[in-house]
């Protein structure tokens, strides 16, 4: 029973960690900078099965981190008008918020629903 609630717990912690990289994304989204560098890295989450049947997780820098965006009205922009904007695609990070919310969700009643087996398993045999 405690690897069933193992396995749940490394689901809320992997959706904690997609939600967190989604968040941070989206409040950076708008940080523009000049286009030699410094702008604000998006980070994207990779997942993947471990040996126990949980799930672990990676951040990844997003590639390209940056796309030119046209303002000659920022003080940083190069002759031509332009600035590195992040590579953020706001439908996608709010798509990923609201999937690691429901895999959060779906994790947590899994770990309930253990806790309830291994409690009932602790009452018949006590």
């Amino acid at each position: 029973m405690s690897n069933a609630m193992s396995i749940a717990a490394s689901g809320m912690q992997a959706a904690s960690v997609r939600l967190d990289a989604a968040a941070s994304n989206i409040v950076n989204s708008n940080s523009d900078s000049k286009t030699s560098g410094g702008a604000y890295q998006p980070i994207s989450v990779s997942q993947s099965a471990t040996a126990d049947g949980g799930v672990s997780t990676t951040l990844q820098p997003v590639t390209p981190s940056t796309l030119l965006a046209y303002d000659p009205s920022a003080p940083y922009a190069n002759v031509q008008g332009m600035v590195a904007k992040p590579n953020v695609d706001m439908a996608t990070e709010i798509v990923d918020m609201k999937q690691a919310q429901n895999d959060f969700r779906a994790s947590l009643l899994a770990y309930k629903a253990s806790s309830q087996m291994f409690k009932t398993l602790l009452d018949a045999t006590a």
